[in-house]
């Protein structure tokens, strides 16, 4: 049985075990309220009961642990100030992600990649880690980077994460599309490797400059 939307009325069959959605936020470990937008967005199963209740098949959490959550982002990552730069990649192109750890392999500081195939896991990478940097593309499947930029326009508490888009649209055509916040810094793909170096290399330096702040106080 497999809800392709969220749908009104009874139980469907075959549907054993079920879950208000702050019990689904719970097993996820996220907001309800993200939750909530995860569910509007058809990323997670579920149907609305003739009470108006919204109901979600432990089942789908359960494949979505499984399948979106590597083992070691299971935890909750408190977001600390650190010298070393946290940066999640959102790219569903294994030759991309593979390019983008290339480059990351060539800094001289430590940083922590954790990569995400499609903007729903993105999405829940953010809410457990709090990176300091988001790089991300734009055309991904099932859900793209302008569903994740909509999201991070909605919820104040990530407005303190930088944000780097990466596309093979120009600008122009990425604003044709999709609201993009104004904000974010973007680069049109072939991206020159030196000019991401650069980049992450700036974002380290305001880095330990906070941290070094934060020592002080």
């Amino acid at each position: 049985m497999v809800l392709s939307r969220m749908q009104t009325g009874k139980k469907p069959t075959g549907v054993a075990d079920v879950l208000t959605t702050k019990q689904a936020a719970q097993r996820l470990g996220l907001s309800v309220t993200t939750v909530q937008k995860m569910v509007i967005q058809g990323e997670i199963e579920a149907w609305i009961t003739p009470g108006g209740h919204r109901r979600i098949p432990g089942g789908a959490v359960e494949k979505l642990l499984a399948s979106k959550l590597p083992a070691h982002a299971i935890a909750v990552q408190p977001r600390v100030p650190s010298q070393r730069l946290r940066v999640l990649l959102a790219e569903d192109d294994p030759i991309q992600a593979q390019f983008f750890k290339s480059i990351v392999g060539r800094c001289t500081f430590p940083i922590d990649l954790t990569v995400a195939t499609d903007a729903s896991m993105a999405l829940i990478q953010l809410e457990r880690q709090r990176p300091d940097l988001l790089v991300t593309d734009l055309l991904m499947s099932p859900f793209d980077g302008f569903h994740l930029m909509a999201a991070l326009e909605k919820e104040a508490a990530y407005h303190g994460i930088e944000v780097l888009i990466l596309s093979v649209l120009d600008f122009t055509e990425a604003r044709s599309l999709g609201s993009l916040p104004e904000w974010v810094t973007y680069y049109q793909k072939p991206v020159i490797p030196d000019r991401m170096l650069g980049y992450l290399d700036a974002m380290h330096s305001r880095l330990i400059k906070k941290h070094t702040r934060h020592k002080d106080w």
